[in-house]
């Protein structure tokens, strides 16, 4: 068995799939904020590497934060997720 997980051992993880969809949020509307071509969403288990996503990357991470924001009815995560995908 290899050590570590996988992401979608990961992202079957209630906390951290909220964590997740979050930090995605955060990051993107920084990202926007500061006309960023690159965002970095997490660092792998403190070893300076980072998970990166590129801007045409983002609209579909949003949707689907958008989507896991409709299952847990937090219509003001999914204003700010719909807002922020028109930005785009």
């Amino acid at each position: 068995m290899k050590p570590g997980a996988s992401y979608s051992q990961i992202a079957e993880i209630p906390e951290l799939k909220q964590v997740i969809m979050e930090e995605t949020i955060f990051a993107i509307a920084d990202g926007m904020n500061k006309n960023k071509k690159i965002i970095s969403l997490f660092e792998v288990a403190e070893s300076n590497y980072y998970i990166q996503l590129d801007k045409n990357n983002w609209k579909p991470a949003l949707s689907t934060a958008l989507e896991y924001y409709i299952e847990k009815e937090d219509w003001k995560k999914c204003i700010e997720c719909r807002d922020l995908i028109k930005k785009l």
